[in-house]
């Protein structure tokens, strides 16, 4: 038990300051971009290939300017996420909680033609994935 403890102490100790520094760098960087020429709020599906096999997450993104905030879930987590948009490239990382603690998976996109397209999941000392996204349709 308290080896359980202390691996969650250390996963959430290491996302906070990931998010930290995350945070200030994407703070900074953010203000130095024009803002996209298009916009990701709203609910979205991410087709998702991962070390667990193919699965699907919901995502609701809210854009201000180059900046991204919001929350993913899958049947096994959701957490909160942050990222920010340069140019084409949608990058964010979310805070995951799961059974077996919190942690952090970072994932990056490129926006083409309304999807978010050759992305690329890190899982940490999980592994990677990838994942396509589109937005949800209405009333679906």
């Amino acid at each position: 038990m308290k080896f359980a403890t202390r691996l969650l102490a250390r996963r959430i100790g290491t996302m906070s300051a990931l998010l930290i520094a995350f945070t200030l760098s994407a703070a900074q960087d953010a203000s130095a971009q024009p803002a996209p020429e298009f916009d990701l709020t709203g609910e979205w599906v991410f087709n998702v290939e991962s070390p667990n096999g193919l699965g699907e997450r919901q995502v609701t993104f809210v854009q201000e300017g180059n900046k991204l905030t919001g929350e993913i879930s899958s049947s096994m987590a959701s957490g909160d996420l942050e990222g920010t948009i340069e140019g084409d490239q949608v990058f964010f990382v979310a805070s995951i909680f799961m059974d077996a603690g919190a942690f952090a998976v970072t994932y990056r996109a490129t926006y083409v033609d309304g999807q978010l397209r050759n992305g690329t999941i890190d899982f940490g000392d999980y592994g990677g994935g990838s994942f396509m996204g589109y937005r949800k349709e209405e009333g679906g």
